[in-house]
């Protein structure tokens, strides 16, 4: 079993948590200028070279990868913060939306079971996500409460099972945010909308990837919060 990894985010200047969030005045040069803040208080820098490497390793698709942000540092896993632009389409039209992501790579002879865990979903919902990805989903029955918020999908039910210890479970609460109520109704849309898209997780044997979905960016107090719990995750289950 490999040593726990003492993950931490490297420490915000002190005007990130003062009392009025620097985050909720929109500086003057926009998003860009609030991005090049953020990342300097966070110690990242930026990597838009990445942009073609992001978007065939994580498989994601058509859309604008930028800015691109990161942290590599010897001995933790490299840290990268992007944003996506994307366009979805149905029968009431074109919806564009922002995909903001939160990257960690795995560095030495880290080897995770493959998986993908969001807020619950509906039975239907949950089949086809199933199917789609030739996986199992992955029931907790001695956690009834995670179970009941969080749905784990995992084509090796079993080594999966096997990472969701307590610490874990824990973080995935609250990286997914899952709604309170979960008696979704298992009737599909069939209209494309600007409602947000829950957060979701993937796992692979070298990657965490946090994907959080919406009509508008992530702020950037969310994006701390994002990226402590990813590196605890990311703790958790090197000490799994």
């Amino acid at each position: 079993m490999p040593p726990a990894v003492v993950a931490r985010v490297p420490r915000p200047r002190k005007w990130l948590n003062d009392g009025m969030s620097f985050w909720s005045r929109r500086s003057s040069g926009g998003r860009a200028a609030e991005w090049r803040a953020f990342a300097g208080s966070l110690e990242l820098v930026e990597t838009l070279e990445m942009a073609e490497k992001l978007r065939h390793n994580l498989d994601l698709g058509d859309g604008t990868i930028a800015p691109i942000y990161s942290l590599t540092r010897s001995g933790q896993p490299q840290l990268v913060l992007f944003e996506q632009t994307r366009d979805r389409s149905g029968p009431a039209g074109t919806v564009s939306s922002l995909r903001s992501c939160v990257l960690l790579r795995a560095n030495g002879d880290n080897d995770f079971v493959s998986l993908r865990a969001s807020a619950r979903r509906s039975s239907v919902l949950e089949a086809i996500e199933a199917g789609r990805t030739g996986s199992v989903r992955v029931g907790v029955p001695h956690d009834p409460l995670f179970d009941a918020r969080v749905s784990v999908y995992a084509r090796d039910g079993a080594g999966a099972g096997a990472l969701l210890t307590d610490g874990v479970r824990s973080v995935l609460l609250r990286l997914l945010n899952p709604v309170e109520d979960t008696g979704a109704d298992d009737e599909i849309p069939d209209t494309v909308g600007p409602a947000a898209i829950p957060p979701s997780l993937v796992i692979g044997n070298k990657n965490l990837l946090l994907t959080v979905e919406g009509p508008a960016a992530v702020d950037f107090d969310r994006y701390t919060s994002l990226t402590a719990d990813m590196l605890a995750l990311y703790a958790g289950l090197r000490a799994a």
